[in-house]
C-alpha cells in the first residue's frame, strides 16, 4: 500500500512537472531538419568542403517551419553521430544554445538561427550525424513523424600536428621587444588556427629565444628573413630539437612599411606586426603565402564559421562569417575583414607538410619537417629585382642540411663548382613570386630574398665557388669563391654582464644565471670580413643551439635563463666564424652549469574565460603546451580540473557534456617530465535548462516503455543516459521516475 501511494504521489509530482516545464505552444507546426552543416570553419552548401580528424567541430541545423508566418519558440534538437556505423562516444550531442525561438526563415548569419552543436570527430571514411529536432516533444506539431534528417558517409582525414615556432625580435631601433601576450598560443595564433586545419598546431617560442636586429627592418627584411630560416633549417635541429615546417618573427608594432613578409610562396619563415588591429591577421596571411597562396582580391562567398570562436578576444568579433568578408589573402586588411574562402582553405589541408605520415593518424608527439639530411652549405642573400644583382651573405656550413630540390619554375640558377672549375651542382630557385607587397594596393618589393641550401662536397671535395645567374637571360647576378685562407679565431672570455658579479664568479661552481658577455679574438689573412655566431650546448657537445647570431665586433651578449638547463656542468659555448665562405669553430675548453630549469609553457585556446554554456551541450577544451626540455607534451601531460566537478580529464583537446550547472573556476595544468608544472585559471558557466525530458521513445509520455528502453542500456552511454555522466545507472533511473507521466 505504501509503495502504491508513494507511485500515485511520484506520478502526480511527474505529471505536473510535465505540464509546467514541458508545456506545448498554443497553435501545434509542423518542425522539420531544414539544413545541417558540419563545419571547422569553411563548408559549402552541399557538405563538401574536406574535414579534418581530431579538430573541434561545429554542426549547424536550421530548422523548417512548413508554411508557419511567425518564428516557433522552444525549439531544440539532438544529434547522434555514427562512425562505421558504431555511435561514438558523447553521442547524442544535445545544441549549446537550445531552445531557440526558431526564424521562418533561417539565416546562418546569425548565431541563434540555427541550433549549435560540438564534438571532436575520430578519423573515419564514414561518419553519419542523424538529427532530430524537437526529439521529446515539448513542442505540439501536426507530425512527428519528419522530424529527422541526416548526412551521412562524411570523412574525416588525417592529418599530422604542424610545427610552427615564433621568434621575437628585439628590434632595437624600433622599440625593442613585442608583447609576449600579443605573441602567445592562444592569442596571435587565434586567426591561423581558426582557418588552417591540420592535425593540430604546435605553435610555440623558438628555443632558440629572442634574435636581436639592429637595423633598419625596411632595408634588411630579405636578410631577417634569411636569419630567421637559418633557425628553423639549421640551427633549430642543430640543437636537438625538432624542425619545424614554419617559423614567424614578431616585430614590436608595425615598423614594416608592407605589414608583414614571406620569405617565399610557397616558402618556410615569413615576419610581421603587432598593431592591434592587424596582428592576427598579418600572421595567418602570410602563412598563407608559405602554404603556397598569392594575393586575391576575392570574398570568402559562403557564410562561414569560427568554430570555438577564436576571435572574441581581443576584437569581439562574432562566429559566424557573412560572405562579404575578405579571403585572408587579400592585401593589406585588419583583422575583422578577413576570414578565408574554399581555395584557401584547402591549401593547407593539402600541403605535403600537413600530410599524415603514420597509418594511424594517431601520433601523440608533434610534428616536425624530416630531419634527414647532409653535410651541406647555407647561400642566402638579397636579390634586387631592379638592378638585377643578388648581394649574397655569408655562407656556413651545416652538419646536416636539407638540400633544396630544383624548382622548375625558377627564375635564379645558383651553380656550384669545384677547384679546377667543373660544374659539379645546379639548381632552380623562384624568387619571384613573393614580389607583390603585403599592404593596399598592388606594388611590389624591389628586393626579396634568395635562400639555397647546397652539398658541400663533391667526391670528397668542398665546393669552391658558386654563380647566381637569371634563368631566361643567362645575366649573372652574383659570384662567390673560397678564398685561400680560412680566419682563424679564439674564445677569450665568458662572464656575467654585470660587472659587480664578475669577482665573485667562478665557472666550476656557480651557473650561468641572466645576462652574459662573452668575448673573442678572430683575424683572417687573406683581409676578409667576419661574422660570427655563438652557439650552445646543454649536454656536453651532442647538440647545439645558436643564441646569437651574424655579429662580428668581438663580443656579444645572451640570456642563459632563456636558454636550455644544461646536464650538471656540460652546457658548451662554440664560436662559428666565416669569412664569407670558409667556416671555422672554436669552443670554450671550460664547461659550465647554465640555467636552473624552466616551467612548461602551458596556455588556453578555448574555451574564452566567462563562456556561458547551456546545461547538457558539449564544450570544447583546447590547450596549448610546450616545454624547453622536453618540448612537444603529449595529452597526459595536461590535466582540466573544475571547482564544482574536479578532475575532469587529460589531453590537449577534451571534449565534456555533463558539466554541473554553475560557475566553475577552471584550472589547466601543464606538467613536464622533471615535474615542474604551469596552470592557467579561466571561469565558465553552466547554465540550467531542461535538455532531456525522459521520453526515450519520443511518444510523448514518460512511462513503462521507456523504462523497459532504460534498463536494456544499463551499464552503456547513449541517450538513456539522463544525467550525462557516460553511463546509464540508477540515477538516471531516478531521473526517469520523477518524470513519470502516468
Amino acid at each position: 500500500m505504501q509503495v502504491r501511494m508513494a507511485n500515485r504521489r511520484l506520478a502526480s509530482f511527474a505529471s505536473a512537472l510535465v505540464a509546467t516545464a514541458f508545456c506545448v505552444e498554443a497553435h501545434a507546426v509542423d518542425l522539420t531538419v531544414a539544413a545541417v552543416e558540419v563545419t571547422q570553419g569553411y563548408q559549402v552548401a552541399a557538405n563538401s568542403t574536406t574535414l579534418v580528424a581530431f579538430n573541434p567541430t561545429a554542426i549547424r541545423v536550421k530548422v523548417s517551419l512548413n508554411g508557419a508566418t511567425a518564428p516557433q519558440s522552444g525549439v531544440d534538437a539532438m544529434v547522434r553521430v555514427y562512425s562505421n556505423g558504431v555511435e561514438i562516444a558523447g553521442s547524442p550531442l544535445y545544441s549549446t544554445n537550445g531552445p531557440i525561438a526558431a526564424p521562418v526563415v533561417p539565416n546562418s548569419v546569425n548565431l541563434n538561427d540555427t541550433l549549435n552543436f560540438y564534438f571532436v570527430p575520430p578519423q573515419s571514411t564514414n561518419v553519419d550525424f542523424v538529427v532530430t529536432v524537437n526529439p521529446f516533444r515539448t513542442v505540439a506539431e501536426t507530425n512527428y513523424a519528419n522530424n529527422s534528417g541526416s548526412v551521412i558517409d562524411r570523412t574525416f582525414v588525417c592529418r599530422k600536428i604542424v610545427e610552427l615556432a615564433y621568434v621575437p625580435i628585439n628590434y632595437t631601433i624600433g622599440g625593442g621587444l613585442p608583447s609576449a601576450t600579443m605573441m602567445k598560443p592562444g592569442d596571435g595564433d587565434n586567426f591561423l588556427r581558426g582557418i588552417y586545419r591540420v592535425r593540430d598546431w604546435n605553435y610555440h617560442r623558438s628555443p632558440l629565444g629572442n634574435l636581436t636586429w639592429s637595423t633598419d627592418v625596411n632595408s634588411s627584411a630579405t636578410t631577417l628573413l634569411n636569419t630567421l630560416n637559418d633557425i628553423r633549417q639549421n640551427q633549430i635541429p642543430a640543437a636537438g630539437y625538432t624542425r619545424p615546417e614554419f617559423i614567424y618573427g614578431w616585430l614590436l608594432g608595425n615598423p614594416y612599411s608592407g605589414n608583414g613578409v614571406a620569405i617565399g610562396i610557397p616558402g618556410a619563415a615569413a615576419l610581421g606586426n603587432t598593431q592591434q588591429n592587424k596582428y592576427q591577421r598579418t600572421f595567418a596571411h602570410e602563412l598563407g603565402h608559405l602554404w603556397g597562396q598569392q594575393h586575391n582580391t576575392t570574398t570568402i562567398g559562403a557564410i562561414a564559421f569560427d568554430v570555438e570562436n577564436h576571435l572574441r578576444d581581443p576584437l569581439a568579433i562574432g562566429q559566424p562569417m557573412p560572405t562579404t568578408k575578405k579571403d585572408i589573402m587579400y592585401a593589406g586588411l585588419t583583422t575583422i575583414e578577413a576570414w578565408v574562402n574554399q581555395s584557401t582553405y584547402l591549401d593547407a589541408i593539402n600541403d605535403a607538410r600537413s600530410a599524415c605520415t603514420s597509418a594511424s593518424g594517431e601520433e601523440e608527439e608533434g610534428g616536425g619537417a624530416s630531419d634527414a639530411g647532409e653535410p651541406a652549405i647555407r647561400f642566402a642573400g638579397t636579390h634586387d629585382h631592379v638592378h638585377r644583382r643578388v648581394e649574397l651573405q655569408p655562407a656556413f656550413d651545416l652538419v646536416s642540411g636539407i638540400v633544396d630540390a630544383d624548382d622548375p619554375t625558377g627564375n635564379v640558377w645558383i651553380e656550384a663548382y669545384d677547384s679546377d672549375g667543373a660544374l659539379v651542382y645546379a639548381a632552380r630557385r623562384d624568387t619571384a613570386r613573393c614580389r607583390e607587397r603585403c599592404e593596399e594596393g598592388c606594388s611590389q618589393h624591389q628586393s626579396t630574398s634568395f635562400y639555397a641550401v647546397l652539398p658541400r662536397f663533391h667526391d670528397g671535395e668542398e665546393i669552391a665557388s658558386v654563380v647566381l645567374r637569371e634563368v631566361f637571360t643567362g645575366q649573372i647576378l652574383s659570384e662567390m669563391k673560397r678564398s685561400a685562407h680560412a680566419p682563424s679565431v679564439e674564445a677569450t672570455r665568458i662572464e656575467p654582464a654585470l660587472k659587480r658579479l664578475a669577482m665573485r664568479f667562478d665557472p666550476a661552481t656557480t651557473a650561468l644565471r641572466g645576462l652574459v658577455r662573452v668575448g673573442w679574438e678572430a683575424v683572417d689573412l687573406d683581409g676578409d670580413a667576419l661574422s660570427a655566431n655563438l652557439l650552445y650546448s646543454p649536454d656536453g657537445g651532442d647538440g647545439w643551439i645558436a643564441i646569437a647570431i651574424g655579429d662580428a665586433t668581438g663580443e656579444m651578449e645572451f640570456d642563459a635563463d632563456a636558454l636550455p638547463q644544461s646536464r650538471s656542468a656540460e652546457g658548451r659555448f662554440r664560436l662559428r666564424v666565416s669569412d664569407g665562405f670558409n667556416t671555422i669553430d672554436a669552443e670554450f675548453a671550460q664547461g659550465f652549469t647554465v640555467g636552473g630549469g624552466t616551467p612548461p609553457d602551458v596556455h588556453l585556446l578555448s574555451p574564452n574565460t566567462g563562456l556561458s554554456v547551456a546545461q547538457g551541450s558539449t564544450v570544447i577544451f583546447h590547450a596549448s603546451a610546450w616545454d624547453l626540455d622536453d618540448q612537444y607534451f603529449n595529452d597526459a601531460g595536461v590535466a582540466w580540473s573544475s571547482s564544482i566537478d574536479g578532475a575532469i580529464g587529460t589531453g590537449r583537446v577534451l571534449s565534456k557534456r555533463n558539466l554541473s550547472v554553475g560557475a566553475h573556476a577552471m584550472t589547466l595544468r601543464g606538467t613536464d617530465g622533471s615535474g615542474m608544472f604551469t596552470e592557467v585559471s579561466f571561469s565558465l558557466i553552466v547554465a540550467a535548462r531542461e535538455f532531456h525530458s525522459g521520453d526515450l521513445d519520443a511518444d510523448g509520455l514518460v512511462n513503462a516503455a521507456d523504462l523497459a528502453i532504460l534498463l536494456s542500456a544499463w551499464n552503456t552511454s547513449g541517450i538513456s543516459d539522463l544525467n550525462l555522466d557516460g553511463m546509464t545507472g540508477a540515477e538516471d533511473l531516478a531521473v526517469l521516475l520523477s518524470r513519470w507521466s502516468l
